[in-house]
């Protein structure tokens, strides 16, 4: 994270996983970052059908991450 926003100043990063792949989920909370419904998709590169292709998108905006390393 710290070389995303700062060496390469990203205002965000992103990362997506499989709906049922809970760990990879629960690293992404315990990282901050934020998960919208709204953002799910369906995977193009996963067949139709199969219980991977569903897929949620978390967020971590720059502003977060300076507010939660200020405290």
């Amino acid at each position: 994270m710290r070389y995303g926003f700062d060496t390469l100043r990203l205002d965000e990063i992103v990362s997506f996983t499989a709906v049922n792949n809970l760990r990879s989920r629960a690293v992404m909370q315990r990282l901050g970052m934020t998960h919208d419904p709204n953002d799910d998709f369906d995977h193009p590169n996963v067949p139709d059908g199969s219980p991977h292709r569903r897929h949620v998108l978390y967020r971590l905006a720059r502003q977060h991450q300076l507010k939660s390393h200020s405290r």
